[in-house]
């Protein structure tokens, strides 16, 4: 299984898709930097982290996650090859494993890049309050709502399983960020899969009534559902010519 994770990664250095992710961890900074020399009033490090992690694990990963979801699980498809990496002497569930071994290793390399990202914007926007402290706090915050969030795209594998086409993963991403952007706030916030994960790392579930263990168990019910129905699928259903 490690040499496919190693193939898996060698295709992705070839690959147009990763360079795109980059760009699109990089926007939240540059969209930030870009607010921050308009608006400058009261801006440091602090705030500016604050906000790139909710701008992108809120909205702008979700689409980023869609995407590389359609992507590692239905290129197999796409471009024929499924047949033939079904020979190398591994089951489809360390497939499947595999698959999701690089997708949880993408995001850490995008989460990487958007915190660097949002330093060096900082540093060129002039912000005071810079510690090496902090940029670890913000990295790991960023991380751990990007892992939750990681955990809450098991039913899109199902979706890129059943429909390899990117147009449909493209289309659910951008809604559940639009979803996103209407009920951040809402009191029924932690109850939405791909909301809570942000409101978890950054602290701001304290803020709502519901415990903290409802929104811990949303999240886990549906990386459950969507893994069952993706490996049930994948392992039952006949690979095409």
């Amino acid at each position: 299984m490690l040499t496919f994770i190693e193939m898996e990664f060698l295709k992705l250095k070839r690959s147009n898709i990763f360079l795109l992710s980059i760009i699109g961890a990089i926007l939240p900074p540059l969209l930030m930097f870009i607010a921050v020399t308009a608006f400058d009033e009261g801006q440091n490090f602090e705030a500016l982290f604050t906000n790139v992690n909710m701008y992108m694990s809120a909205m702008f990963a979700i689409l980023l996650f869609a995407i590389i979801i359609s992507y590692l699980f239905g290129r197999e498809y796409n471009e024929h090859t499924l047949k033939s990496m079904l020979t190398i002497p591994i089951s489809r569930g360390k497939f499947l494993l595999s698959k999701y071994i690089m997708f949880l290793a993408w995001i850490i390399i995008l989460t990487v890049v958007t915190s660097i990202s949002a330093a060096i914007f900082g540093f060129i926007a002039g912000l005071d309050g810079f510690t090496v402290k902090l940029l670890i706090d913000s990295i790991a915050q960023l991380l751990f709502a990007n892992i939750l969030l990681f955990l809450t795209f098991s039913p899109f594998v199902f979706v890129s399983l059943f429909i390899t086409n990117m147009v449909p993963a493209m289309v659910g991403g951008a809604g559940l960020s639009l979803v996103n952007l209407m009920i951040y706030g809402q009191s029924w916030a932690p109850f939405v899969p791909w909301t809570c994960p942000y409101l978890i790392a950054s602290g701001e579930i304290a803020e709502y009534a519901t415990s903290i263990s409802v929104s811990y168990g949303i999240i886990l019910a549906t990386f459950l559902i969507g893994l069952a129905i993706s490996y049930i699928y994948f392992t039952k259903k006949d690979v095409p010519l």
